[in-house]
């Protein structure tokens, strides 16, 4: 970990610190969780203040604190943005690592590709991933703070619902290589439009460019190509429909996952869809492309990987089958949720929440998915928190509270009966399992 003396020289602070040799042995922008000699930076947010609770932080330990406002407190760094200065100490921490770091982004996937990733690099080199979803302005700084010198390389995700964001995030990172996944509608009230959202996306292309190294780019996205090449920006390709150097070959897909061949090497991803599968190509790709994993040996671990909580999930609960995939929700994953639920045993129930962050065009594409909910299953449950995004159709049951969504759907399940539940992370529609007897 940097000292203090480094950190304030990363964040241009002013400081009366007298020990700046020491080092925190951590950072941490909560007092919840933080812990004895970490650095505590006082963020701002739209509902809270870290400078708030510098006192508790101090109580607890804390080496010292980043703050903006004036603090009448000793061991505290004054800069003019927390943010800002949070994300300079990680690009000051990163360029003491000279390692290979692997930057994804895209609308969809990201996660999932950075898991099946780290999971394929880490049989042959310690490998570092962010956890969880730390991907933004936040948390890619901190995951980036936790890069030490047994790691060889980084696999990372960013998250993004503004443009520029992507650009700051590969400032902090400084990837030597990256992989976009996808484009699709997604933070539309920020982003606009589909445009807007390639163009926020493609940043991350130009940042590595200029870092000299290679885009692993999704060929069923035929505008990523095209400005590539346009760009001249140095780039391999993956895909799943269009002609690709990493493509799978004699797909078959079931509830028990996709089987499938890459050249002679036939491959079980023991996850579902189509969209899994294009994730699992890309991780893939990167692996054996940019860090000379043998296509056998992503083969052997791919067999072994598990789905995310909540992601596409398969359970079986007494004698129903759930299709669980309610971490989050656009109309990309909306067509991909409902094309997977046509894989499971008849009937077939479709349980929506809302999609969220979707802007002026959010009651269009609540219109159509609800449509092809209809065409997709036996009955369309519309529940929970904004459930008011969907239009009042003949044939759908409107149930806003989920504990009665949960007991209508108790009544209806047959032996064999198959229930999506799909909806964006702030509508918990995994409350619904809970109310089934199900484990979250």
């Amino acid at each position: 970990m940097l000292s203090l003396k480094q950190i304030i020289q990363a964040v241009d602070g002013k400081s009366d610190i007298e020990y700046l040799e020491l080092s925190p042995s951590g950072v941490s922008t909560d007092t919840r969780t933080i812990e004895q000699g970490e650095l505590f930076v006082a963020l701002l947010g739209e509902t809270f203040d870290g400078h708030d609770f510098i006192e508790d932080a101090f109580r607890k330990g804390a080496i010292a604190a980043i703050v903006s406002k004036d603090v009448h407190l000793p061991r505290v760094i004054k800069v003019a943005d927390t943010l800002k200065a949070l994300g300079e100490v990680a690009r000051f921490h990163r360029n003491t690592f000279n390692i290979p770091l692997l930057l994804i982004s895209g609308t969809n996937g990201k996660t999932t590709v950075k898991n099946l990733t780290s999971s394929i690099l880490s049989a042959k080199y310690k490998t570092y991933a962010n956890p969880g979803n730390f991907n933004n302005l936040i948390g890619l700084p901190l995951s980036i703070l936790e890069i030490n010198n047994t790691h060889e390389l980084a696999v990372l995700e960013a998250g993004i619902s503004k443009k520029g964001e992507l650009s700051r995030l590969a400032e902090i990172a400084k990837p030597t290589c990256g992989l976009l996944t996808n484009v699709g509608p997604g933070h539309l009230e920020n982003l606009v439009s589909l445009e807007g959202v390639f163009e926020a996306k493609w940043e991350l292309a130009r940042n590595v460019k200029n870092s000299g190294g290679t885009m692993y780019l999704n060929a069923d996205y035929d505008e990523f190509l095209r400005l590539a090449r346009k760009e001249n920006i140095n780039y391999r390709t993956f895909g799943i429909q269009a002609n690709a150097e990493f493509k799978p070959l004699n797909v078959r897909y079931g509830i028990d996952g996709t089987r499938f061949f890459i050249k002679d090497q036939e491959f079980h991803l023991p996850l579902l869809g189509a969209g899994n599968l294009s994730n699992a190509i890309g991780a893939i790709a990167v692996s054996v492309g940019e860090f000379g994993t043998t296509l056998p040996e992503a083969s052997a671990i791919l067999t072994g990987v598990k789905p995310e909580k909540w992601r596409l999930e398969h359970r079986v609960i007494g004698k129903a089958h759930f299709l669980i995939d309610c971490y989050n929700a656009n109309p990309t994953s909306m067509r991909e949720s409902l094309s997977l639920l046509t894989l499971f045993p008849e009937p077939r129930i479709a349980v929506l929440g809302a999609m969220l962050e979707l802007g002026a065009d959010s009651e269009y594409y609540h219109k159509t998915i609800l449509e092809l909910a209809k065409d997709t299953a036996d009955l369309v449950i519309v529940t929970g928190p904004y459930s008011e995004c969907y239009p009042k159709q003949e044939g759908v049951l409107y149930i806003e509270d989920k504990h009665a969504a949960a007991e209508e759907l108790r009544k209806r399940l047959l032996a064999d009966t198959s229930v999506l539940l799909k909806g964006s992370r702030s509508c918990k529609l995994e409350d619904i399992i809970s109310e089934l007897g199900g484990i979250i």
